[in-house]
């Protein structure tokens, strides 16, 4: 029956990622699903080279932007190029993405640990909220955690079979991830002691983990200035480099409570894990560890607490940065599962231990319970009467495929993205004469925005004040298109 187990857990896994499967690019984090398949669809209809990302914010540059190697929209803009551009595909793609981390986790774990350990690992790494939202969204977080997974996994099969077939897999893995997301350097850690493992003390002298090493670095290096150039060529960035005033390399955050509370509680223990699986994780990590590469885990899992020291204002900002410490985490509530509950036997492990199966049959109730309970949250506002729906065919009947647009909705570039044009993002706190000409001597013809952005009364003072200079196409208690004089 076990083997069969895993094969149930993967269509489950399946099954909770494809709702919503079909929707559009809207809702709870739209902002960076935008950008993705604003890109994975310029790569099918601009210029189909993964050397040049194109965002649709570029106003009057090509949109070149420095940003992470785009390989989930490019190769969701192939799909484009055969059956015509349609988010499920991008979405589709995550879905394989996650199905195949989840039985990653299964493999690694079985390998080091064993069967029952790898089934609940990865179980519960299926089931919690964020790794199903993610898991279906229109992101490269599902390639990149798909690739941490087997970079290690196929790192620790040539520890213990020495084939070097692993060893480049694990190569391939770990750049892919690094490439996707630089952040996931932090896997060195956990690396470095496999390394350890399989070299002793010596390691360091070793020629296989130089190669393995340089090879990473210089790869990544290559890509990141690649990138830079872009940056310099178009000033177009995902702030990759700010370090000090966006995402790393701030000390203020860490001097706070409240870094510690939103972080380890409000993010990881509620959002992430839910209350009931940080019980069990800290509890599982309390275990002894009892095999050979055990430790792995707990490597992992110091590295992940290390990028998050490195990087605070971003793990602030986006919860989505935390998503790699679910699997070291999800191991370790595995771990506490398997020890009381065998899946083949449930009778004589509640014979065996009555409080423990009762607490941990509730904790996974529990956990079943908020995790559908935080996706209705997350997912509500993925709905087709969102107000930027109601824009696409006013803009089609007044307006080129080539004219651009200025866009009022806090930086958000969705609704460039959902109408299909390309010019400008802006908060409403820029909506003022002197941006607007900026703009308009650099070919911007029109000005669209959502009304609710609008913050207070001087801003919508400003806009009465566009509204009185140009030509208003649509002006309704939502939104408002105007067309530049």
């Amino acid at each position: 029956m076990k083997n069969h187990t895993i094969f149930i857990i993967l269509f489950f896994t399946l099954l909770l990622r494809l709702y919503h499967i079909t929707f559009p690019v809207i809702g709870w984090h739209s902002w960076r699903q935008a950008d993705t398949a604003a890109i994975a669809r310029n790569f099918s209809q601009e210029e189909q080279n993964i050397l040049y990302p194109q965002i649709d914010w570029g106003g009057e540059t090509e949109g070149y932007v420095e940003s992470e190697f785009q390989i989930y929209p490019f190769l969701v803009s192939l799909f484009y190029d055969v059956f015509g551009i349609n988010e499920f595909f991008g979405r589709l793609l995550s879905v394989i993405f996650s199905v195949f981390t989840v039985y990653g986790i299964y493999l690694l774990v079985r390998k080091i640990i064993n069967e029952n350990t790898a089934l609940w690992s990865a179980f519960i790494y299926a089931v919690l909220p964020l790794n199903i939202f993610f898991g279906r969204a229109f992101m490269p977080e599902s390639a990149m955690l798909m690739c941490t997974v087997y970079g290690i996994y196929f790192f620790v099969k040539y520890v213990y079979e020495d084939k070097l077939i692993d060893y480049f897999l694990s190569l391939l893995f770990i750049t892919l991830a690094a490439l996707i997301k630089l952040p996931e350097l932090y896997l060195g850690l956990p690396l470095a002691y496999l390394c350890y493992k399989k070299f002793g003390n010596g390691f360091i002298s070793q020629w296989r983990v130089w190669l393995f090493a340089f090879s990473v670095l210089l790869i990544v290096g290559a890509w990141y200035y690649h990138a830079h150039q872009l940056h310099m060529q178009t000033g177009l960035t995902f702030s990759i480099w700010n370090a000090g005033k966006d995402k790393w390399g701030m000390i203020d955050p860490l001097l706070t409570v409240k870094f510690y509370n939103d972080i380890f509680f409000k993010s990881i223990a509620e959002r992430h894990l839910t209350y009931p699986a940080f019980i069990v994780f800290l509890w599982g990590v309390l275990i002894k560890r009892k095999y050979n590469l055990e430790r792995v885990f707990d490597w992992w899992l110091l590295g992940m607490i290390v990028f998050i020291f490195l990087a605070p204002q971003a793990h602030l900002s986006q919860e989505y940065y935390q998503l790699p410490f679910n699997i070291p985490a999800s191991v370790f509530i595995g771990k506490v599962f398997a020890s009381y509950i065998n899946v083949s036997d449930l009778t004589t492990s509640f014979r065996k231990s009555k409080f423990a199966v009762t607490f941990l049959g509730l904790c996974l109730i529990s956990i079943f319970i908020l995790s559908f309970l935080r996706m209705q949250n997350f997912m509500k506002s993925e709905t087709m009467d969102a107000t930027v729906f109601k824009m696409v065919n006013d803009v089609k009947e007044c307006s080129e495929k080539e004219e651009k647009f200025i866009t009022f909705s806090d930086n958000n570039p969705v609704i460039l993205y959902i109408i299909n044009r390309k010019g400008w993002v802006a908060s409403s706190s820029e909506l003022n004469g002197q941006f607007i000409k900026e703009r308009e001597t650099k070919g911007a013809a029109f000005i669209i925005g959502e009304k609710s952005v609008l913050k207070n009364n001087e801003e919508r003072v400003s806009l009465e004040k566009i509204k009185a200079e140009n030509i208003i196409i649509k002006d309704t208690p939502e939104y408002f298109i105007i067309k530049l004089n």
